[in-house]
């Protein structure tokens, strides 16, 4: 499948690659490992296709660039310390819920959280992207493809165990 990377996508992948960013529960040390490298790689692929490193020293030469990673970074140090709820498994607590009659009013404020949780998420995204535009310059609306990562030698395709 052809995955389009434009500036969002960008950010989206630098959140990725970090060593905190965790997107669904993997439990095989190995296959976690192997995804984490698996997106260092997309990011770097993408740096080269953009024409920007994400790191300070990479912003340095662009007009107010270390001012502007910075809050790129702390939008990214901010959207990777949001934490799941840490339910992996609700079908104990939904039947105990159940028997005290209070399943509603609980699994809707959980809901509501879980609601407000994707959205602060996606706030920090929001403003994430244009720092990066604004550090992009004159690329800030390229916009690239898998045919162009595989063009690296960089394949998009997440590994799978």
């Amino acid at each position: 499948m052809t995955k389009n990377y434009d500036r969002r996508a960008f950010a989206l992948a630098y959140l990725q690659a970090q060593p905190d960013y965790a997107d669904r529960f993997i439990d095989d040390k190995a296959e976690s490992d192997a995804l984490h490298t698996h997106r260092k790689q997309v990011l770097k692929g993408l740096e080269s296709l953009f024409g920007l490193e994400l790191t300070f020293e990479g912003v340095s030469d662009r007009t107010d660039g270390s001012v502007l990673f910075m809050m790129f970074t702390s939008a990214a140090r901010n959207h990777l310390a949001i934490q799941p709820s840490g339910i992996l498994e609700g079908g104990l607590l939904v039947k105990v819920l159940e028997r005290a009659g209070q399943d509603e009013p609980v699994l809707k404020s959980m809901g509501r959280s879980l609601d407000l949780r994707n959205q602060l998420l996606e706030s920090y995204v929001d403003t994430m992207e244009p720092l990066v535009g604004i550090l992009l310059g004159e690329r800030a609306d390229a916009v690239f493809t898998s045919a162009d990562l595989r063009g690296l030698g960089v394949d998009d395709t997440e590994p799978r165990a």
